[in-house]
């Protein structure tokens, strides 16, 4: 149990040290910083929550393909979970006084995010066994990670540029639903069409690490932008 535990939560910890040592100038509370870790790990359980209700009211019958794929990734995926996660940031971020400056909003949302991947990874490794911890270490919870770097840039410009509050309220929760559809998308459209159409997974496999890594690009390029390094 301990060494999966590690292995779940060891890029964890990487991530958020990393997003932590970025904030040179005025460093946040910890006990700030561990609130919105909370916040991940609650916007994970009430994401649990959220799709259990959807599924009650509304579960389509799709078969095996590529529309089945995508309505999990964004449906079920992308769209609950990206609004757990803005909601929680939003209640335990945005009244604080310690939230003054640009890059607070990107470490917050990082930390926020970086929660919810955290409990993620932990309930995945736990069911798939330490061989699965690998292939999420490298990508998952990065892809959580980067996400949540969006999240906090317009949740920044948000906070400093209330005149288009709303506007941008919007972007910090429709740009990071946007890649985690396409994230997710892709991988569960390759996962449908391995077997019948191995050519079309092949081509997805590509544009996924294309994608990946334009996403990791990006999100680092606004770290360094954000953080005025």
């Amino acid at each position: 149990m301990s060494i999966i535990l590690i292995a779940s939560l060891a890029p964890v910890v990487f991530l958020l040290t990393y997003i932590y040592v970025k904030d040179k100038y005025q460093k946040e509370p910890l006990g700030m910083l561990m609130k919105a870790l909370l916040g991940g790990v609650l916007a994970a359980l009430a994401d649990i929550l959220l799709v259990s209700v959807m599924e009650v009211f509304y579960s389509p019958d799709f078969s095996d393909g590529i529309q089945g794929a995508l309505y999990q990734a964004f449906f079920q995926a992308a769209l609950p979970e990206e609004l757990c996660k803005l909601f929680f940031l939003y209640i335990f971020i945005w009244n604080s006084p310690y939230f003054d400056e640009y890059y607070d909003g990107v470490e917050y949302a990082a930390f926020v995010g970086l929660g919810f991947a955290g409990l993620e990874n932990v309930m995945y490794v736990l069911q798939g066994g330490i061989g699965i911890a690998v292939g999420r270490a490298l990508f998952a919870v990065p892809a959580h990670f980067f996400f949540a770097i969006f999240m906090g840039y317009f949740f920044s410009l948000a906070k400093f540029r209330p005149w288009k509050k709303g506007t941008y309220m919007m972007l910090a929760y429709l740009v990071p639903v946007a890649l985690h559809g396409i994230y997710d998308g892709i991988l569960m459209s390759q996962s449908a069409v391995a077997e019948v159409a191995p050519a079309t997974a092949g081509i997805l496999g590509v544009g996924f690490f294309v994608f990946f890594l334009f996403v990791w690009r990006f999100a680092i390029r606004q770290i360094k932008k954000m953080s005025g390094k």
